[in-house]
């Protein structure tokens, strides 16, 4: 497996190596050609003002004796040597006052003699050293009598170059080395974090949630730290919220377990007359029912986490419906001694939707509403179509939910009062079944004062 350190270093290896070795590349061959054409251009100047010269001083004087001139003039020059040629390319003297007979073949002397002037860059054939040459002609009158000729070598030239060829590549080398000390300090500011990260991540993997991650720098790291101290609060907030349900749901399914036991016991035992007996039937009754009305909750509400539930749409007129849920509450609002006040939008709305799933809703938000109200209280219930929507709302003046709870009450497993019986996700379920419907679950509360809520579904 490739880390990102190891990424990192290849990384930036590559980039910092090439662009190293394409900048010590682009010097090296500015200073070489810098070097070259410095010595390039001192020879023309040389040659062309010697030409210039001799040409105009001793234009009247023959080859022999304007060489002899020549190298009185330049016996003192240690930077150039001198030769002079005549024109069958015998050298008649240098800069040492040597004569040479033999025929020198050189292609500087050879455009000389054709009256033009060239520089030339070749070993020196008794020296084995380079140098560079530049040859220009001699006049006589009008004639050309012999061939003025500077050499200079390049050997020292060659040797700077290669000492700073060799600087160079140990400043290159210096430079890649102190960058690649930058780029661990980087990798270890980056990766670190993410190791501490990792090993946390670990800790907590394994049940230990009281590890934190430190935030070391304010940038991405830091940020990634925050966000993971964040997951960390809410994984500890939503196990307490689940350990509280599981609590509360235990309690709720062991009050009725206990009447039933209780009350199946007093009957298998005969003590009980027929009234018990009955009394006792009945409890056994509707704490069944209650019990499954729990079980068929955490059903629903499983099935909706895992989007297994699928709609059974048809047309349903949404005032008949809640009219229809008023009359199966009417007799719980007369025995809780709850004042209801009923208005209903004339006319048919229609919408599209599962009637049974939309009574679980409404059911359970007046349960609520009733549950949370005191004596002589007073629910509200409203249906109304405008701006191609249905408003279903239900208001209460019950003890209303803190501002602290208003957002977390539809959440899974949260109870704000965990004194009240319930298993705390009905309204979870309310609000992931008006969402299958494209619909909206709002829910507007004042602590003390009541609480209203909204199921806002769009129409044909």
């Amino acid at each position: 497996m490739n880390s990102i350190k190891f990424r990192i270093y290849k990384q930036n290896g590559i980039i910092i190596v090439g662009i190293v070795l394409i900048l010590e590349i682009i010097f090296l061959l500015t200073v070489r050609i810098y070097y070259f054409e410095s010595v390039k251009q001192e020879l023309i100047n040389k040659a062309q003002i010697s030409s210039s010269f001799y040409n105009k001083i001793l234009i009247s004087e023959k080859i022999d004796k304007k060489a002899r001139y020549i190298l009185e003039d330049n016996s003192n020059d240690k930077v150039f040597y001198m030769q002079i040629f005549d024109l069958d390319k015998r050298m008649i003297i240098d800069s040492y006052g040597l004569n040479l007979s033999e025929v020198v073949e050189a292609e500087d002397i050879k455009e000389a003699l054709n009256g033009n002037t060239k520089i030339i860059k070749q070993k020196n054939k008794v020296t084995n050293e380079e140098i560079m040459a530049i040859s220009v002609p001699l006049y006589y009158l009008n004639d050309i009598s012999g061939v003025l000729r500077y050499v200079i070598s390049v050997e020292d030239i060659d040797k700077n170059f290669f000492y700073i060829c060799v600087i160079s590549i140990l400043i290159g080398i210096l430079v890649i080395v102190i960058t690649f000390l930058f780029s661990s300090f980087l990798v270890r500011d980056i990766i670190g974090p993410i190791e501490e990260l990792t090993d946390i991540a670990k800790i907590i993997a394994s049940g230990d949630f009281s590890k934190k991650a430190v935030k070391r720098n304010d940038d991405e790291i830091g940020r990634l730290a925050d966000t993971f101290n964040y997951m960390l609060d809410e994984i500890q907030k939503s196990n307490l919220i689940k350990n509280e349900f599981i609590s509360s749901i235990s309690h709720e399914i062991r009050t009725p377990l206990t009447s039933i036991q209780g009350w199946s016991e007093v009957m298998i035992t005969g003590d009980a007359d027929e009234e018990e007996i009955d009394e006792g039937l009945k409890i056994i009754y509707e704490e069944s029912k209650r019990l499954t009305g729990l079980v068929d909750e955490l059903l629903d509400f499983s099935k909706l986490e895992l989007d297994k539930i699928n709609l059974n749409l048809e047309y349903i007129d949404i005032n008949k419906l809640v009219l229809e849920i008023y009359n199966y509450f009417k007799k719980r609002f007369e025995k809780e001694k709850i004042k209801v006040y009923l208005s209903i939008n004339k006319g048919k709305c229609l919408i599209k939707g599962d009637i049974n799933r939309l009574k679980q809703v409404f059911i359970n938000i007046i349960d609520n509403s009733i549950k949370f109200s005191q004596e002589n209280g007073v629910i509200s219930i409203k249906s109304d179509c405008r701006c191609g929507f249905v408003l279903v709302e239900i208001k209460d003046n019950g003890i209303g939910i803190p501002k602290k709870d208003l957002d977390k009450v539809t959440d899974k497993f949260y109870k704000g009062e965990p004194k009240k019986s319930g298993s705390g996700i009905g309204l979870a379920i309310c609000k992931k079944i008006v969402n299958l419907h494209k619909g909206e679950f709002i829910i507007e509360s004042v602590e003390g004062k009541g609480t209203k809520v909204v199921v806002k579904l769009p129409v044909l």
